[in-house]
């Protein structure tokens, strides 16, 4: 497997032997489009590592083999100065041994406090508009950076469109105790908001508006249930699916500061908050992913089902997103 990690301004690229024959070319580029100019960097010959220093993000490495095939990679994790939990939905494998396409789908936490550097980033990445999935009160809190030339829609996720934008005072329970069933329950309602991912779902492939990106409060939750129905509509295997959603452990530091903001400003809470009570709410557990599963499962017999079914999402449809977003 060939995986490309970064600490600051230092790429690492690693592979198994076999993974990259010799003979081939590995090439520097900002986008993943193949019409992209790239910088030639490496002939590989016994190598299985390199490193490159860059300030340049995101970076694809396009790597052209010796039968003319071509293989591009690009960063998981793409770390912005003012937004945690920013990633690239490309490189996964599907049941058919196709692979999503890299640039294309993009899910993060809140976008509030993007610096200027970031705003150049999006624009680089040629990101079409991106998808709030958060509740008119949580926007109207923190509100999202209008960015030029990209759509900012508001599709929210897990509450009614007509909700209002006052903020509502949130009764924060004693029992510590109760947040992880909580969590659970949050994602047996997410599963309710078969029009809002039929709206997402349905814009995606029939305007085919790419690089789309989609974001909550954390990037976690509704994030997380639609990035999971976006790589199930293109057969990658349910496993795959949950060890995505588990990378956002990485921010639960960053999310529980998320929360103590938002617990503050809906409580009015105006007494020390011990964060750490919130933690279950701030980890990205399979179980809770598994949840939401489980309730599409008992609603419609399989996801697969819940998406046709219950959102709306045709054979044809489906086929469509596929032709858009795999390759190989």
């Amino acid at each position: 497997m060939i995986q490309v990690q970064r600490t600051g301004t230092q790429l690492s690229l690693t592979w198994s032997s076999g993974d990259i024959p010799a003979g081939s070319t590995i090439y520097q580029s900002h986008t993943a489009e193949p019409s992209a100019s790239k910088k030639q960097l490496l002939v590989i010959d016994k190598e299985t590592h390199f490193l490159l220093l860059t300030e340049d993000l995101p970076v694809f490495f396009t790597i052209q083999k010796p039968d003319g095939s071509k293989e591009v990679i690009g960063e998981r994790i793409i770390p912005l100065e003012g937004c945690f939990n920013f990633r690239d939905l490309g490189g996964y494998v599907n049941t058919a041994g196709k692979t999503v396409k890299w640039g294309q789908l993009y899910r993060s936490s809140l976008l509030t406090n993007l610096t200027a550097k970031d705003e150049l980033t999006l624009e680089k990445m040629g990101i079409k508009w991106v998808c709030d999935l958060r509740s008119t009160s949580e926007i109207a809190a923190k509100p999202s950076p209008s960015l030029p030339g990209v759509a900012n829609r508001h599709i929210p996720i897990g509450t009614a469109k007509n909700e209002s934008s006052e903020t509502q005072k949130m009764e924060i329970p004693e029992d510590h105790r109760v947040y992880e069933p909580l969590m659970g329950e949050s994602y047996r309602v997410f599963v309710q908001s078969k029009d809002g991912f039929r709206e997402i779902l349905e814009y995606v492939i029939d305007q085919e508006d790419l690089p789309f990106l989609f974001h909550c409060t954390a990037g976690k939750d509704r994030t997380g249930v639609l990035g999971a129905l976006l790589l199930k509509l293109l057969d990658i295997p349910e496993k795959t699916i949950l060890a995505d959603y588990e990378l956002t452990n990485q921010y639960a530091d960053d999310i529980l500061g998320e929360m103590q903001g938002l617990v503050e400003a809906f409580s009015g809470n105006t007494e020390k908050i011990e964060l750490e009570n919130f933690r279950p709410m701030a980890e990205a557990k399979a179980a809770y992913l598994e949840i939401a599963f489980d309730e599409m499962k008992k609603q419609y017999g399989s996801v697969d089902a819940y998406l046709e079914k219950g959102i709306g999402i045709s054979a044809s449809k489906k086929a469509k997103f596929q032709s858009m977003m795999l390759e190989g």
